[in-house]
């Protein structure tokens, strides 16, 4: 195939989705569909299990538009493209009011180039060519643009709505949404599995949080680690926990919004990152630091943090 330039191949593709969509599979996630198309037909599993806990038949009006193409073109790199981030297995360009996203095993020769997207200015609608189908027609993928995590996309259409990845697990417990934050290790499955017969798991490792009119609320996702129980529910945020494994199990207020504000932002997942992008961010951690309860949330593995957290909870007010 000859090679094109992606602004105009994706400018091409724009006007031709509403005539010719292919297949197409739907997903909701944290209150935002996500239509996946492509000129193959899907299978029953060519996405994982976990994704038919968010498939939907129809789409909402809040509409995210991936189609996967299976026949790469090699793109034509001049001087009008600015490279804004370049590491394997990523060189980032911006070219008008696109993103295009080279997925690069050396340097960005058509030889190294293992997949290619190109995205709208917003991140709504976009491009993802394949070299091949491989991957597609194997089945159980993990993520819907067949990237390594789709949230490398979905994390920048997040902050467009008020919204941003953190890494947390998250559970409706005891009628409420709370969160257990922490990096890998931290303990948050492990505080899950504890607590799974008081409550809903909604991930166990990514969670969406966004503002809505009525206030914060947490949004299940199928970014799931070790436990695979995963939800497309939501609840009002009522509390966040920041773990800490100890010998004793305790709530520890943390009131000092200052040090919420400087400890908050190492636990946002960060897509490529823009001064937008930071600004729409750090506006949402300001806000839920005056409006949401924050706790260091020490405990063991005895599973008595049950009691302390169901007290907590069952108070008429959780506010600090």
């Amino acid at each position: 195939m000859s090679r094109s330039n992606f602004p105009t191949l994706l400018n091409s593709f724009l006007s031709s989705m509403n005539t010719t969509p292919g297949h197409t599979r739907n997903y909701s996630l944290a209150q935002i569909s996500i239509q996946v198309e492509s000129d193959l037909k899907f299978s029953e599993d060519t996405f994982e299990e976990k994704f038919k806990k968010f498939q939907i038949d129809t789409p909402g009006r809040d509409l995210v538009r991936i189609r996967h193409d299976f026949s790469i073109i090699p793109p034509i790199i001049d001087d009008s493209w600015q490279l804004i981030y370049k590491k394997k297995p990523w060189a980032i360009y911006k070219k008008d009011k696109y993103w295009i996203y080279l997925g690069i095993l050396g340097e960005e020769t058509s030889t190294d180039l293992w997949i290619t997207g190109i995205f709208n200015e917003s991140y709504t609608e976009g491009l993802i060519c394949h070299p091949d189908a491989t991957r597609f027609l194997q089945g159980k993928n993990h993520s819907l643009t067949l990237y390594p995590t789709d949230q490398i996309i979905l994390a920048r259409v997040l902050a467009d709505r008020q919204a941003f990845y953190i890494h947390a697990a998250g559970m409706i417990l005891y009628d409420k949404g709370v969160l257990f934050v922490g990096h890998s290790e931290a303990g948050k499955s492990t505080t899950v599995t504890m607590l799974k017969d008081e409550g809903e798991i909604l991930c166990d490792d990514r969670i969406i949080v966004r503002h809505w009119p009525d206030g914060f609320r947490i949004h299940g996702t199928w970014s799931h680690g070790d436990v695979p129980d995963v939800s497309n529910s939501s609840a009002p945020l009522r509390a966040i926990f920041f773990l800490e494994k100890s010998p004793e199990n305790c709530l520890e207020p943390i009131e000092n919004r200052r040090e919420i504000i400087r400890m908050l932002p190492f636990y946002i997942v960060q897509p490529l990152v823009t001064a937008d992008w930071w600004e729409k961010t750090l506006d949402m951690i300001q806000q839920i630091s005056q409006e949401v309860p924050f706790y260091r949330l020490k405990l063991d593995t005895s599973g008595k943090v049950k009691e302390i957290l169901k007290e907590y909870l069952s108070q008429d007010s959780v506010r600090s």
